[in-house]
């Protein structure tokens, strides 16, 4: 945007031209207001605006004598310019103000028309002093989709193919641009294609070069990222043509597909830079995944030490997510979540582990920052093995006292042999016969008195409704419950606790 600063004594003339046009329609942006000579001077200075609306008559000192002092001693390097406006439509103050070389001359009221007129024709002008920036400037124009030729010049780019490149580079310091990056500058000192910063981006944009060619000079660049040690995310977009009808068409449409295939990289880690052909496969059918039984199998994994299934199961859930269409910031906080729901399950069942594990902060910062999904999927089952590594099961003095174990912090599950057998690969059969070896009971037997021990103990310690403590201890029928209770104690729940 060119900077406009508006002079003139009255207010509600200052106000007036502020809202007489859309100045961001033609490329301007208002960055002031002076209401007298001195003050005029001082922002000109200050501000260093590309265009002054200057009122003539002023307190202080005049337009005229404004116009004169910055021609006359070339402050601001002579790149301000000057449209004049006045009440006295006399051709000595017109003749006099053309001489000192200023871009136009308006009579108050100011006509709309013949303002828009006067500054496009100076916009035309400033921008036409330097082909880069007028360049930047009709990219940035054209990417809000608001190129206009007869605003913003003639088109500075070739109309042939087109194809974009954006490089979103990571671990920037504060206040660093990406242009700021040593490699991306030394690099692109070939001059063989435009270079634009673009957003948090830089954008590398080629005309008329063979998309081969362009593929291997991206290779060569992220090389070269590499070698300096700097992380990037590269993408690149298709290849378009430039319609003569339609000015900016082709370069709005790769620059914009280079753009959305930026966040696509979270979900490719193998990927050097990412093509619109890369992402094909990625929004077929996500699998049928119910999160709740999910999570409760990764805690079984993780109490049984079960090294292989907790890999198994990240290895599901990445895929999962590949194809849930999801964003990254979603698949982030789902994860974050996940690894709070798996860390509390765990202390709640073995309370030891609270100290062993800390806070778990280190494991969701990582989570954060990983930048792609395979990153943030080895973060997470590394925390998990790291978990199983640190259970108490590992102690026990036989790999049956784990299952023992296992029944003993999960009694109120819907625990069955068939269960226990999958998660310690055992069969079922044996697996019973081998229970009652080791405890001298079946183990529908042990798991009831289990349950029963601790649904005395809540209605000792509680004021639970029996409904309740029926739930909470693994019994979903109350009815069977009480003929449980009944069963080891003799007696019912609430004479239980009358008499206790």
């Amino acid at each position: 945007m060119l900077k406009l600063l508006i002079v003139d004594d009255e207010p509600i003339i200052r106000s007036g031209i502020r809202g007489l046009i859309e100045w961001e329609k033609y490329g301007y942006e208002i960055c002031g207001e002076a209401e007298d000579g001195p003050s005029a001077v001082e922002a000109i200075l200050e501000l260093k605006p590309d265009l002054v609306l200057l009122d003539l008559h002023l307190p202080g000192f005049s337009g005229l004598e404004i116009i004169k002092k910055f021609r006359a001693q070339g402050e601001s390097n002579g790149n301000t310019h000057f449209l004049v406006i006045s009440g006295y439509a006399e051709f000595e103050y017109a003749k006099e103000a053309i001489n000192l070389g200023v871009d136009g001359y308006i009579e108050k009221p100011i006509d709309e028309d013949i303002l828009a007129e006067r500054i496009t024709s100076i916009a035309k002008k400033i921008i036409m002093k330097d082909p880069e920036e007028h360049r930047q400037i009709q990219f940035l124009k054209i990417m809000e989709g608001i190129y206009k030729e007869e605003i913003f010049g003639p088109f500075c780019f070739g109309g042939g193919y087109v194809q974009a490149v954006f490089v979103s580079v990571e671990n920037t310091r504060p206040g660093d641009t990406v242009p700021q990056i040593p490699a991306l500058r030394d690099f692109f000192q070939k001059d063989i294609c435009h270079i634009f910063p673009y957003k948090e981006f830089m954008v590398f944009l080629f005309e008329d070069t063979p998309e081969a060619a362009v593929k291997r000079l991206l290779e060569d660049l992220i090389g070269n990222l590499e070698k300096n040690g700097t992380e990037c995310a590269v993408t690149l977009g298709g290849r378009h043509r430039e319609e003569s009808s339609c000015p900016g068409s082709g370069i709005q449409k790769t620059c914009r597909e280079a753009e959305r295939l930026i966040e696509d990289i979270f979900f490719y880690r193998e990927k050097k830079y990412l093509t619109l052909q890369d992402i094909q496969d990625k929004n077929s059918a996500a699998a049928d995944w119910d999160y709740d039984e999910e999570i409760k199998k990764l805690c079984s994994y993780i109490q049984v030490v079960d090294n292989k299934m907790i890999q198994s199961f990240f290895n599901e859930l990445k895929d999962v997510f590949f194809h849930s269409g999801k964003t990254p910031f979603t698949i982030r906080q789902e994860c974050m979540e996940l690894m709070i729901e798996v860390r509390g399950e765990m202390i709640k069942k073995f309370p030891t582990l609270k100290e062993k594990l800390g806070t778990g902060r280190e494991t969701l910062d990582a989570i954060m920052k990983q930048r792609c999904l395979g990153m943030i999927i080895d973060t997470m089952t590394e925390a998990c093995l790291h978990i199983s590594g640190c259970l108490p099961l590992l102690s026990a003095d036989s790999s049956f006292q784990r299952i023992i174990s296992y029944v003993n912090n999960n009694y109120k599950e819907d625990l069955r042999l068939e269960n226990l057998g999958q998660l310690f690969y055992y069969n079922c059969a044996y697996l019973g016969k081998k229970f009652k070896e080791h405890t001298g009971m079946n183990f529908h037997t042990y798991l009831d008195k289990l349950r029963i021990a601790a649904a005395k103990k809540l209605l000792q310690d509680t004021d639970m409704k029996v409904y309740e403590v029926s739930a909470e201890v693994g019994y979903s029928n109350t009815d069977y419950f009480y003929s449980k209770f009944k069963k080891y104690t003799g007696e019912s729940p609430l004479v239980f606790r009358r008499k206790e």
